[in-house]
Order: structure tokens, then sequence, then C-alpha cells
């Protein structure tokens, strides 16, 4: 399984390690953290849980590409994860959404809050990245503007009958209106 998460904070290798073992319920000697831009000589491939690290420009300050071998029997969800870690590394997470939206992501706080939240890479060579907005106030976070975010509700697409449904479903024999009145039968004598 694999979980990618970014971090407002810059977190030192064993405070992420200690929280990933903390949300995998694994021991912290079957986890590597290694800084992805540094040797690589020296990992231990056969970890449980391997975490490279990233250290980024802007809003977040660490990408986390987090990947667990089969043999850990406790796999959350990437979102139950990232809530998880936001607890127990003591800052705010954020997490892709399922909305094919590149700038779409959830965030989750340190106190198990989770709010939807857009963020926005550069299109530097070494993106930089920026909280654009949030759903709902983060204290982390006092300068990201709260409002609600409009191409979430785009991207859900709500079911509609189609035509063909719409024409079974109305009843068969209805009264015909016409301009001109019915003209009486004529008498037989």
């Amino acid at each position: 399984m694999t979980y990618n998460l970014f971090t407002i904070d810059r977190l030192q290798p064993a405070r992420v390690s200690n929280a990933l073992a903390s949300c995998l319920r694994v021991e912290p000697n079957v986890v590597d953290v290694a800084d992805i831009d540094a040797d690589q000589d020296n990992r231990d491939r056969d970890a449980l849980v391997l975490c490279d690290y990233s250290d980024v420009p802007g809003d977040v300050s660490l990408i986390l590409d987090i990947f667990v071998q089969d043999a850990v029997s406790h796999r959350p969800t990437e979102p139950e994860f990232a809530s998880r870690f936001a607890v127990a590394a003591q800052t705010v997470v954020l997490y892709p959404a399922e909305e094919r939206l590149p700038s779409a992501y959830w965030l989750a706080t340190p106190t198990g809050s989770v709010t939807r939240a857009r963020l926005l890479a550069s299109d530097d060579e070494r993106p930089s990245y920026s909280i654009d907005a949030v759903e709902a106030a983060v204290p982390q976070l006092p300068g990201i503007r709260v409002m609600q975010l409009p191409e979430i509700a785009r991207e859900h697409h709500v079911p509609t009958p189609t035509t063909s449904e719409y024409i079974h479903a109305m009843p068969t024999s209805r009264p015909c209106a016409t301009s001109t009145p019915a003209r009486p039968k004529p008498e037989t004598p």
C-alpha cells in the first residue's frame, strides 16, 4: 500500500518514523525514513515501511511517499491513515482527494479534524506549494481563507433520469387536448 502526504511542518526523520510506527502498529525499528535527495546506500530495503521525504517550498514543508509492505497487517485507508498521522506527528497533513482535480486535497489537523483544501503548485522546475483555501478554519493556518470550494461540488455528478426512463414512467393514456371541439355524431334514423 502507498500513502502520499504533505506536511506543513518540517519534521525530523525520527518524528516521522515514530508517527508511522504508531499509525501502522509496527515497531519503529522496521520503519526506514530517508531524504530522497540524500545518499540511498544505507537504506534498509527490507523494512516493512519505507518512507521517502522531500523538502518543498511554500505553505507545505515536506512531501512524504510511504510504502507499506504486505506483511504489515494494519493498513488503514488513506483518509484514516492521514488523520492518524496528523495526530501522531502533531502537524497538519494534506492528502489527495478522490476527485480528478489536481488541486483537490483533504487536510487533517493534529486534533483529528478534517476539511477540504485547495493546494496549488507553481509551474517552476521545483514547484512551490500554496494552500489557497480551506472549507473550515484551521488554527495552524490563520492566514488561509475559508470558503466553499466550488470546483469540488462541480465534480460530483448528480444522476438524472434519461429521457427514455422519463417517458416510460409517464402514464400511457393521457387525454388529448385539441383546439377544435369534437363533432357530435349524426343521429341515424
